[in-house]
């Protein structure tokens, strides 16, 4: 899948969020879905991951991130559970630094998070910048 590819698909699974729940915020969608969100103490190259135990769902933030950082953080996991990724993958994830992320679902959920929080609509979007505007924001916001 290319990369542009891979950004339209993340924009129409956002026009579905945007049609199903009516809102991009994580907070209410979160409650709408049931999702528990707990703040940890978590080290530094964890900004946070998701998992389902017992049926229920969770997403875990790092306490030290800032609110935009949280944001993303929250918005990024939030599309983990919403596309049901495993729990083995949620194993993997809370191993992995967020600024070595290679997968592909790990792209995609930086992407859901980034134009959810930067973007109305997506007619002036420039795909060829979105890698490094993701990037710069990530040294912004998600470094602790």
């Amino acid at each position: 899948m290319s990369h542009e590819q891979l950004v339209r698909k993340v924009i129409s699974f956002i026009e579905l969020v945007d049609t199903e729940y009516g809102t991009r915020d994580p907070e209410k969608i979160t409650v709408i879905e049931n999702i528990f969100c707990l703040g940890w103490e978590l080290p530094n190259c964890i900004q946070g991951f998701s998992f389902v135990y017992n049926g229920d769902k969770y997403i875990v933030i790092n306490k030290k991130l800032s609110g935009r950082g949280k944001y993303f953080v929250m918005l990024h996991e939030l599309y983990h559970l919403l596309k049901f990724h495993t729990n083995e993958y949620n194993r993997l994830l809370f191993m992995t630094n967020a600024f070595l992320k290679t997968t592909k679902i790990e792209k995609e959920a930086d992407y859901f998070a980034f134009l959810c929080m930067n973007y109305k609509d997506f007619d002036n979007i420039n795909l060829s910048t979105i890698e490094d505007e993701i990037a710069v924001f990530k040294r912004r916001y998600l470094k602790i």
